[in-house]
């Protein structure tokens, strides 16, 4: 019997020093108690007990987590896709990106202490158009081979997949 998404790969990423949290297939979120404490504050049990009982969940990660030579990792959620382009420009073509059913989340390193937040463009008598997530502490995102609860098939990675990176090769925001 093969290992479940979670138990697969939530042990590769937090030898990287990332912190994985099981998210229910069909989600796009993770319902756990206390999913924004960093591993630090969360007993080995608690983890280890996490693990088994949520080995056939999904894969994401908490967006915050420090990263060794400084910095933490965060993510911007495009969610149009009129602005992958633009915002893979931008970033200076970003080497880890992962895409679901539309726009990119392109994966980052934050430097300052930057706020959550949302962009939007303005159009005169229209409708706002949402652009832009900023996932920089205790957000949550969904990463491959998590199934899309839209799509019904995996997440997956543009790119070098961030378990494979070297964390400097991220685009740095906050400088």
């Amino acid at each position: 019997m093969s290992k479940g998404i979670f138990a697969k790969w939530a042990p590769i990423y937090r030898d990287r020093g990332l912190e994985p949290r099981p998210v229910k297939l069909g989600n796009k979120a993770c319902f756990e108690k206390g999913w924004t404490k960093p591993d630090s504050e969360v007993s080995p049990e608690v983890l280890g007990r996490t693990l088994i009982k949520r080995a056939s969940y999904g894969i994401g990660l908490r967006m915050g987590t420090p990263l060794l030579g400084g910095g933490h990792l965060g993510a911007l959620d495009i969610d149009n896709d009129d602005y992958v382009r633009i915002s893979k420009v931008l970033m200076g073509n970003p080497p880890c990106m992962r895409i679901g059913k539309k726009g990119v989340v392109i994966f980052a390193r934050i430097i300052s202490n930057l706020p959550n937040s949302t962009f939007k463009v303005k159009r005169d008598g229209l409708p706002d158009i949402q652009v832009a997530d900023c996932l920089f502490d205790k957000k949550f995102c969904v990463i491959p081979p998590t199934i899309h609860p839209g799509t019904k098939k995996p997440y997956r990675w543009i790119g070098t997949p961030l378990h494979k990176l070297n964390f400097d090769l991220l685009p740095v925001i906050g400088e």
